[in-house]
């Protein structure tokens, strides 16, 4: 199974902003555990960067057998209300993840993939800051 993460924006399909959205591979970040984004998170003082997932309600229901899989033992899988996060918050963590990461690089076993999707995060996150546009990080599975 490979699983991704990437960038969900709050403008339709039809909007002219939505192509740049899109354009992230996500899998060397998917691929770190999360426990050790959280510690990078806590080492720069940011919002850990799954506190911006989220997904709509009823886009779980395919899921469900996946999501149980990926849990740690001890860990509850509860959906939530589809919630969106500033442009400008996300930017915030994806840096100091970068720049941690720099600092760090021994932390993860491919700190350059990482950066990659960190900096095409950070690419897309400065578009939809500079058009006020929402988001949430999604998981592709």
């Amino acid at each position: 199974m490979s699983v991704a993460y990437f960038i969900c924006a709050d403008v339709p399909e039809s909007d002219e902003n939505h192509e740049f959205v899109m354009d992230m591979d996500g899998r060397a970040l998917a691929r770190v555990d999360e426990g050790v984004l959280d510690h990078l998170a806590e080492q720069a003082h940011v919002t850990p960067l799954m506190q911006f997932f989220s997904m709509p309600q009823g886009e779980w229901d395919d899921y469900v057998d996946d999501i149980q899989e990926l849990l740690d033992e001890g860990e509850t899988f509860d959906p939530q209300v589809l919630t969106w996060f500033s442009a400008e918050d996300g930017l915030k963590t994806v840096l100091a993840l970068i720049a941690e990461i720099d600092k760090h690089p021994e932390l993860l076993a491919e700190p350059e993939a990482v950066i990659d999707d960190l900096e095409t995060m950070a690419a897309i996150l400065t578009r939809l800051a500079e058009h006020g546009i929402r988001w949430h990080l999604a998981i592709d599975i």
